[in-house]
């Protein structure tokens, strides 16, 4: 269920000096600055009333606070500078539509009334101040809710099963169909790291037993589609590290060897012939496909032998969209090369709307991520969405079984 909220921005009396339209404006200017880089799509925000934001978080079941914050201290500082006296805070407000559109239009003066404790009665839901110093919940006791869980926790918390496996659906941009999911673990401790801290999903090591484990437990009810398993290559390049995941491997069904891809995760930009083709030996009996996750968009895509591998899929740099759609595009113009060779493209972790619009302008075959799809507690079936629909969410998975 998507997290929407109404964020007022309020500005203490003594601070409300010259022109008020000029200072909405230049509110206006500093939030939405703010919000045009931080509250990336799939998230979606409008000023909607002077000082008035109505943000929505597709992934999400409560907005958290803490990252609003940051929007807090700009504010601060831009109207104050770094020493200067005077009040600046964001009053968020979470409750159904009709309520969020009715806080909206409350003005400065009922908004100080609110935050003297004076109004909270008004509105049915969650109302906390955020300012550059702290957070604090004006919500009466009837209505108060704690503050939101971050970002990472929430998500896991919506989408994870016993056992936190979640799935992301992998997308074929020409039949415009989800073809296949990537395996994803979430552990519970992990959810108090934020959600950047987690980047890109799955790939961590220690999280390649339990996601093969609880794989093997759900196979007999795994949907028509692919299912990629995320290995890391620096484990399986040892034969330790391939001895620890053999039981594993083993409890995989053999019957769903078709549908079951190898996603390895960490490989280097020339991995070596001889290695390469060890691990795709031993990976044969358990998987139908090899999918090479790499981090590089020059891979040498010349060095691989025909046959071996399957795709490969760049995981886009944790790193700014400048520097993420440079990777993408120097990635995908290599697209002759990878014919040549009969090697499938992909893109992986795809988080923004420019990001998307990009893989499908330069024809990416398949493309997984937030843009495309949320994390999902079952793996997504065979299913045809316009590329204007994505993300897949909860709700359009819900309404189609319906």
């Amino acid at each position: 269920m998507t997290a929407v909220a109404c964020v007022k921005v309020y500005v203490g009396d003594e601070n409300r000096f010259g022109d008020p339209h000029q200072l909405a404006d230049l509110v206006g200017k500093v939030a939405c600055a703010f919000l045009e880089t931080t509250w990336t799509w799939p998230r979606r925000f409008g000023l909607v009333a002077p000082y008035a934001f109505v943000l929505a978080d597709p992934q999400v079941t409560q907005l958290d606070a803490r990252e609003l914050q940051t929007l807090a201290r700009d504010l601060q500082r831009k109207l104050f500078g770094e020493t200067g006296r005077g009040e600046v805070g964001l009053i968020l407000f979470e409750g159904d539509h009709t309520e969020i559109m009715r806080f909206a239009g409350v003005s400065q003066e009922e908004l100080a009334a609110l935050v003297a404790g004076q109004a909270d009665a008004r509105f049915a839901g969650r109302i906390c101040k955020i300012t550059a110093e702290d957070i604090r919940a004006l919500s009466s006791e009837r209505n108060s809710v704690q503050p939101a869980p971050s970002a990472g926790a929430a998500f896991r918390a919506a989408a994870a099963t016993p056992g936190d496996l979640a799935f992301r659906g992998v997308f074929h941009t020409e039949r415009e169909l989800f073809v296949g999911n990537v395996a994803v673990w979430r552990e519970p401790e992990a959810s108090r790291l934020p959600l950047d801290a987690e980047l890109p999903d799955a790939e961590r090591p220690e999280f390649d037993v339990p996601i093969l484990r609880a794989a093997a437990a759900v196979l007999d009810s795994l949907p028509v589609g692919l299912l990629f398993l995320p290995l890391s290559y620096s484990t399986l390049a040892r034969s330790s590290g391939r001895a620890a995941l053999t039981p594993q491997l083993e409890a995989l069904t053999a019957a769903r060897r078709g549908q079951l891809a190898a996603a390895i995760y960490g490989t280097p930009r020339a991995p070596a012939f001889g290695l390469l083709s060890q691990i795709r030996s031993w990976l044969s009996p358990h998987f139908g496909r090899i999918d090479l996750r790499v981090s590089d968009p020059a891979f040498e895509v010349d060095s691989l032998p025909a046959a071996l591998v399957s795709s490969v899929t760049l995981v886009l740099p944790h790193a700014t969209e400048a520097k993420r759609m440079a990777a993408l595009g120097q990635f995908l113009q290599e697209d002759s090369d990878y014919r040549r060779h009969g090697v499938l493209q992909g893109v992986g972790d795809v988080r923004s709307l420019r990001e998307l619009q990009a893989c499908l302008a330069h024809k990416a075959p398949f493309i997984t991520g937030p843009a495309v799809s949320e994390l999902m507690p079952t793996p997504i079936s065979s299913v045809s969405v316009p590329t204007g629909r994505l993300p897949y969410g909860h709700d359009a998975q819900a309404a189609s079984a319906a």
